[in-house]
């Protein structure tokens, strides 16, 4: 009997510890292929505000890692003012990309998003 109370007693620690859910980490990039390009971007952070970021005038933008997502949440990056050029946006969840598009010029905002993996 006393085997029995010792088993529910762990079984009982066992089953009220709770698991974290995993968190994602998010790098967003974007890239321009020709021209003189001057471009904003918007995306979304790790709190889910929005951060903005420009104007660059650089051949490439790569964000800083956002970290902490939770699976199942959605993100997007915007790019404003795309002019001088076509421009490639990626987005990328602990390193695999989810989602890419092209603006190409006059063209623009263009938004993409991406839901998160759930675990």
């Amino acid at each position: 009997m006393k085997n029995f109370t010792y088993f529910f007693l762990i079984l009982g620690l066992f089953s009220s510890c709770k698991k974290d859910a995993k968190k994602h980490s998010v790098i967003y990039k974007v890239t321009v292929i020709g021209g003189h390009p001057s471009y904003t971007v918007n995306y979304s952070s790790t709190d889910n505000s929005t951060a903005s970021q420009g104007p660059f005038t650089d051949q490439m933008w790569t964000s800083p890692k956002v970290d902490d997502r939770e699976g199942g949440s959605s993100v997007y990056l915007t790019l404003e003012g795309g002019v001088g050029g076509s421009y490639n946006l990626y987005i990328y969840v602990d390193g695999s990309l989810q989602k890419t598009d092209r603006m190409d010029d006059p063209y623009g905002p263009l938004t993409i998003s991406a839901k998160i993996p759930e675990d």
